[in-house]
């Protein structure tokens, strides 16, 4: 591959941006992950004057003779920038020059803002149109990049049938379930392992519980790019699922109530999950009410190690939390157990 470089301003990005003839969102990029404490840190650098890492777009000359660019890396610099040349952060306190310290970029004397768009970077331009390509080019600049998730990779990989579809529902599930349900930490949310969630969800109702390594995924996504042959069978269920899950949350069974229960930790909303969906499909589900309630007075006793030890279900559904907890065999058993509570098989009168 013959690669272009050359140097170029911020100024020619930001022209660019306020025409609307840079992309900052192509299929291949990640969610913006860079909290403010990344974004001062860059602006320090940039107002310093400091070199910063290439940018990478790809060019695309329009019909009318526009060219466009799409950017494969360098998004969350050019994000900062152009935020901050939009007064939307002050420089921080921790600024490396005292007298920019506190400051819009408004504020700044006209002899700096000149410096700023002054800025120089390296800029290599990828030649090919090809997308497939231009992916692959994006998931070797950042498999170097620590902070990049598998899941990030993964957004950046594929642009398929599987990939748009676990991200859509999982947008689809947070309008529907409460709050952070399940809990998952917003910087985890940033590097996508909601929709890393999402995808082991759907394959849940495809294959049934698995253990899926990274690479596992990886096969997974691949094999549902270009064509996912049980796509609307699949969501169908997901979406069914998960609407009783947002009933259920509802139902009134005391203080605390199911949603602020375990049943928020990921592991444990990934066992009630598959025991709704085989429910579901074989119409074996109690009544709502009964299920919740079954449901409350078994997960408290899960959570009481005194009391957990008495019971074998409790127990067992513990063990198998606890070691191994994404392995097939653990997944199975919850999900089992849960099965089994939900259609009234747990009784505080008995042992089982």
């Amino acid at each position: 591959m013959i690669r272009q470089a050359n140097f170029q301003t911020i100024s020619w990005f930001w022209d660019l941006h306020k025409r609307q003839l840079l992309d900052l969102d192509p299929p291949y990029q990640r969610r913006s992950v860079w909290n403010q404490e990344y974004k001062d840190y860059f602006i320090d650098t940039v107002l310093n004057g400091f070199p910063a890492p290439a940018i990478f777009p790809y060019q695309e000359i329009t019909p009318e003779g526009l060219s466009r660019y799409s950017v494969v890396d360098g998004k969350q610099r050019l994000s900062t920038l152009f935020e901050f040349a939009n007064n939307e952060f002050i420089v921080s306190e921790k600024a490396t020059v005292a007298q920019f310290r506190g400051k819009y970029f408004k504020d700044l004397d006209p002899e700096v803002k000149t410096k700023f768009w002054s800025y120089q970077f390296s800029v290599e331009y990828l030649p090919s149109s090809d997308e497939k390509i231009i992916n692959n080019i994006f998931d070797r600049i950042n498999r170097n990049v620590a902070k990049l998730s598998p899941q990030e990779l993964r957004h950046a990989r594929f642009d398929g049938v599987f990939i748009s579809e676990a991200e859509s529902l999982t947008e689809w599930m947070a309008g529907v379930l409460p709050p952070n349900f399940p809990s998952i930490a917003q910087r985890s949310r940033k590097q996508m392992k909601d929709v890393e969630l999402v995808a082991q969800l759907l394959l849940l109702i495809e294959e049934g519980p698995k253990s899926y390594s990274q690479d596992d995924l990886d096969k997974a996504f691949s094999d549902r790019d270009q064509s996912w042959d049980l796509k609307e069978e699949t969501i169908d269920a997901f979406k069914n699922t998960i609407r009783f899950l947002a009933e259920l949350l509802q139902v009134n069974t005391g203080d605390p109530n199911l949603a602020r229960s375990r049943i928020k930790n990921q592991t444990d909303f990934y066992s009630l999950f598959g025991a709704i969906h085989e429910l579901l499909q074989s119409q074996q589900m109690p009544e709502l009410g009964d299920v919740a309630q079954r449901l409350q007075t078994f997960l408290q006793v899960v959570e009481e190690s005194a009391k957990r030890e008495q019971y074998n279900l409790a127990k067992a559904y513990h063990e198998a939390a606890r070691s191994a907890s994404n392995d097939a065999g653990p997944r199975r058993a919850r999900i089992d157990i849960i099965k089994d509570v939900i259609a009234g098989k747990f009784s505080l009168k008995s042992t089982a």
